[in-house]
């Protein structure tokens, strides 16, 4: 396929900035790999603030987990002036995942990492875009406020407080917030990923809030909290020697083995954050099966739909059948649900030790010993299959939709972030999906990923390269798959 391209195109995605404002990330090799981070972003954005490839602008495309809302835990400023509909777990948990509380967070997550933003600002302010796919540890950018306050401080950062308006309205118009995907037609289409990922995933991403009421009889936003949401504020930020990158790789064993090595008084607090985890999500479940609630976040789910349709020109059938192709959220499941809080696996392990114990005493001979044995046997054995299903990998789950969608969408290139994984896959019938990884990875030898796409010829036909920046310059990525 063959598109006129304007501005030769950089993906990045999982920046998590602000991820160092949890608790547990003020360790020394940890900062002095933030640092690290940072100085490399710093010289990517500057880099390409000065260079062009045939003097073109740049779009920088952050797709998805630019600002790790998700993880930051700041507590309420206690001077601060309180709010009718200011939330009592917010002095437990921090901030939660409001309009005003994300507001803040941002706040402090850009006074954090100024020079990342600074940078950032001056890139702009040479005529490139910035275009920021919304992922999941950042959905708050759905907030319109959210938006302007992130929009604001670059302003301010690049023309000053005093600019002009006009100078403040074209800096502003060249930052694009995408709720779901960013395409070009007959080019790429760009989306973060976390849908086809039922930890992850939305039920309506679109509209991830829903109204409650507030505590004057007004009405006030509560989101629909995926799993991840809930086992980062009710469980890790709540026990900082606790590694929240685990959980895609431990299973049932590997956290009871954890536990067991806290001693007494430490596996009692990690029974009481595990049964609030419990309750919490159970509670979430609870509401997120309100019939009301439900069809009304789905009529402003698919009103919104429709306004993109329009937007991006494509039918919007088409869009509903992507829509269709995410993960339901476990949330929405009580058993799912359940079974990724491991309680399934609790009570199996009960009936294990019940059964055991039942054949102990009434068994003789060798069967005293076999019996038992082969009760724990099985267990373990059902432990393992369970586990299968319940580690499969976000690389293996984003791997399946790329191809429907791009049967559905004029593009030949797919992108997705999320999985941390970068990758390149030609897809059957042409085109190829990418993986842009994570820029912030702990192994440096996959961290900086990033992917170019620019007009390789002068006919128009484009071109992309999953790349790695490495000691000032970008290198071609030498990618699996």
């Amino acid at each position: 396929m063959r598109s006129p391209m304007g501005n030769n195109i950089l993906v990045i995605s999982d920046l998590h900035l602000g991820e160092d404002l949890r608790p547990g990330s003020a360790n020394v090799s940890y900062l002095r790999h933030l640092v690290k981070l940072e100085r490399e972003l710093e010289a990517f954005l500057a880099h390409h603030t000065i260079e062009r490839l045939n003097g073109q602008p740049w779009t920088l495309v952050v797709n998805g987990d630019m600002v790790d809302f998700m993880s930051i835990m700041v507590l309420p400023d206690a001077a601060a002036v309180a709010h009718a509909d200011d939330d009592p777990q917010d002095k437990l948990y921090g901030l939660g995942f409001g309009e005003r509380e994300s507001q803040k967070k941002l706040e402090r997550v850009i006074v954090r990492h100024q020079g990342v933003f600074g940078k950032l600002a001056e890139f702009l302010a040479a005529g490139n875009e910035l275009v920021i796919v919304v992922g999941n540890h950042d959905f708050e950018f759905h907030y319109p406020s959210v938006q302007r306050t992130l929009v604001e401080w670059l302003c301010g950062l690049a023309v000053g407080a005093g600019a002009p308006d006009e100078a403040r309205v074209e800096f502003a118009s060249r930052i694009q917030f995408c709720p779901w995907f960013y395409y070009q037609q007959n080019l790429i289409y760009i989306e973060h990923g976390h849908q086809y990922d039922e930890y992850c995933s939305f039920d309506y991403l679109l509209h991830p809030v829903a109204e409650r009421n507030g505590a004057k009889g007004g009405k006030k936003s509560r989101v629909a909290l995926s799993m991840a949401h809930a086992g980062m504020r009710y469980f890790a930020n709540q026990l900082p020697e606790y590694d929240p990158h685990t959980a895609e790789t431990w299973g049932f064993l590997n956290y009871m083995t954890w536990a067991w090595a806290q001693g007494l008084k430490g596996g009692i607090r990690l029974c009481y954050f595990y049964g609030l985890l419990v309750w919490r999500v159970v509670e979430l479940w609870y509401s997120l099966v309100d019939r009301k609630l439900e069809s009304d976040r789905r009529a402003v789910h698919h009103e919104r739909l429709r306004a993109l349709s329009a937007h991006w020109e494509i039918a919007e059938e088409k869009l509903m059948a992507i829509d269709k192709l995410r993960r339901e959220p476990v949330t929405k499941r009580i058993f799912k649900l359940l079974a990724a809080l491991f309680i399934d696996r609790v009570l199996l392990g009960a009936i294990a030790m019940a059964a055991s114990a039942i054949l102990l005493s009434k068994l003789h001979g060798w069967w005293k010993l076999v019996g038992p044995l082969g009760t724990l046997i099985a267990f373990a054995v059902a432990n393992q299959l369970l586990n299968r299903m319940r580690l499969e990998s976000s690389s293996a789950k984003l791997r399946e939709a790329p191809l429907a969608i791009q049967r559905l969408v004029r593009a030949p290139f797919i992108v997705f972030g999320h999985s941390h994984a970068p990758e390149r896959i030609a897809l059957d019938g042409g085109g190829t999906y990418f993986n842009t990884g994570t820029w912030a990875s702990d192994d440096l030898k996959s961290a900086f990923t990033h992917l170019l796409v620019t007009s390789a010829s002068a006919e128009g036909e484009a071109h992309a390269e999953l790349r790695q920046w490495v000691n000032g310059s970008s290198v071609i990525f030498p990618a699996v798959g």
